[in-house]
């Protein structure tokens, strides 16, 4: 079967307040990016259209791309009787007129509510013509994950069953419930995958409605594409599923327009090193021993957790090169005393993958804490979990993380937290605690002149997410304090992974990131994977 084609559904070009230095923002560099990640076609929208002006960015956004056949026009859409863009009927011409793909509805940021009475006729002549409608509640101003408006989305989607619509946001979180409901109650609903960071979610969706069902996105330029392409290029589907999300789905829904010529032929350069060509290439990484510092055991959350087997995740892990992770459980706010277990019985299940992270309520009192700290001990646990956002008040404990912070220290121990609060205040736990090995759990750049002073701070990947993040950290904090966090069975392996195995930096310096620096604290600190026989 003949390599994927790989066609960015949600791509925008130019310049808007949110420009980065360093984003592609112009034809050239957008096509630089997409020959460094291995993307062969591109659906752009202007970010004009997105941000303020669709009338102006729609015109733009043809003379942008004219002279790119690798990229193609997608435009905004805005109600009909405010007459800033044609009459529907005639708006659905003039796309094809231009070779425009699809449609776009900003309509959280352009305040458009999806009511029959103000997008149904603009739907319907959409529908007539099989055009694409990307449904994006994304509100560049106020920002937020989980904005779709789901009766809605069905309400179109049932109203008007031959109009594909394509769901795309920021992010769904919490929302991954609702959106499997509206997949299943609308077959001509699909997804932008790099909506979704979820474990397993391409191999749930492509098994239980179908791959035709999702379109590959990156976000370009906000985001990094070698997350969601990863996470495609190593999922458990078949090579036919995959060339389906890769682009064959976005083709097919583009082919209404027959003013679209598709490109075919594309010559990338030579990856920039070993690592970079394996995941250009989806070669085998199973012969890696790669170490993650987060991730997770368990299965259920507040939002849809797709279910997955202790055989699974440890399956999955090999897959990744990932030799050993450290993990604690899923259930953060649930009882940690039935956590603290579940990580136990993964621990005895396979012994020499894992090591053990406790995790404990501060809400409970010193003592409880102590006595649930000293138990994952004596179970072979060697590192501390906190999530100090998620306990309320905590009204009944003056200094909560005192405790979990002093235990590390008297231990020698790694803690981690979801968050550490302010620069000032890791900086006063790190140098106070100087026996503990302290990790930020979630990606910040606020501690840099922390990390330079005290030499027990590290930064946890998790999720690097935007353009060029990685470089700027490495940048910021050197790539011996970074480690790798891939934060499963929450996030796929590979939406982690991607983001440094694509980055401009030295082979060398991916290698520290993804294992080198934590193989070097578990030995400093004397900590080793859990085994039977004793840690």
């Amino acid at each position: 079967m003949p390599e994927p084609i790989y066609f960015d559904a949600t791509c925008y070009l130019g310049n808007w307040l949110r420009t980065m230095p360093g984003q592609p923002n112009t034809p050239e560099t957008l096509l630089a990016a997409m020959d460094h990640f291995g993307i062969h076609e591109a659906l752009v929208v202007d970010t004009m259209s997105m941000a303020t002006n669709p009338m102006a960015g729609n015109r733009r956004i043809l003379e942008t791309v004219r002279d790119h056949p690798r990229l193609h026009p997608a435009w905004a859409g805005l109600p009909t009787h405010g007459r800033e863009l044609p009459p529907p009927e005639e708006f659905v011409a003039e796309m094809r007129e231009c070779g425009v793909g699809a449609l776009y509805l900003f309509y959280r940021h352009f305040d458009i509510p999806l009511e029959s009475f103000v997008v149904d006729d603009l739907c319907a002549a959409l529908e007539v013509a099989r055009v694409p409608l990307f449904l994006c509640p994304n509100d560049l101003m106020a920002g937020g994950i989980d904005r779709s408006d789901w009766h809605n989305v069905v309400r179109i989607c049932q109203t008007f069953p031959n109009l594909p619509v394509i769901l795309t946001e920021e992010r769904l979180y919490r929302g991954q419930r609702p959106l499997a409901e509206a997949m299943a109650a609308c077959p001509n609903l699909h997804l932008d995958i790099s909506t979704v960071w979820l474990h397993k979610k391409i191999e749930f969706v492509s098994r239980e409605l179908g791959a035709e069902r999702l379109v590959w996105g990156s976000q370009m330029p906000q985001r990094t594409p070698g997350s969601p392409l990863m996470q495609l290029n190593y999922s458990d589907i078949s090579e036919r599923e995959l060339a389906l999300i890769a682009g064959g789905n976005l083709r097919r829904l583009l082919s209404w327009n027959p003013n679209i010529a598709f490109v075919d032929e594309v010559r990338f350069p030579e990856p920039t090193d070993e690592l970079h060509r394996k995941v250009r290439t989806r070669a085998s990484l199973r012969e890696e021993r790669f170490h993650d510092c987060h991730g997770h055991v368990g299965w259920c959350s507040p939002y849809h957790i797709v279910h997955e087997t202790p055989e699974g995740l440890v399956a999955e892990m090999d897959k990744f090169g990932e030799a050993v992770c450290c993990v604690f459980s899923l259930q953060v706010i649930g009882d940690p005393v039935y956590g603290n277990d579940e990580v136990k019985a993964m621990l005895d299940q396979f012994p020499g993958r894992f090591v053990g992270f406790a995790f404990v309520n501060p809400n409970a009192g010193e003592a409880a804490m102590l006595a649930e700290l000293q138990r994952g001990l004596d179970m072979g646990f060697r590192g501390i979990k906190l999530m100090l956002d998620s306990y309320g008040s905590m009204s009944s404990h003056a200094d909560p993380v005192e405790v979990p912070c002093r235990f590390a220290d008297e231990h020698g121990l790694f803690i981690l937290s979801h968050s550490w609060g302010s620069a000032e205040r890791i900086r006063e736990l790190c140098l106070k605690y100087p026996r503990a090995l302290f990790i930020a759990g979630h990606s910040t750049p606020a501690y840099a002149e922390i990390c330079r002073e005290v030499p027990n701070l590290y930064i946890c990947t998790c999720p690097f997410l935007a353009w060029g993040q990685t470089e700027q950290y490495v940048q910021l904090y050197g790539a011996e304090r970074i480690l790798f966090g891939s934060d499963l069975t929450d996030l796929p392996i590979a939406w982690g992974m991607g983001q440094i195995m694509y980055a401009r930096i030295s082979e060398e310096e991916k290698r520290l990131i993804l294992g080198g620096n934590l193989r070097r604290l578990m030995d400093q600190y004397g900590i080793q994977p859990y085994t039977q026989e004793g840690p």
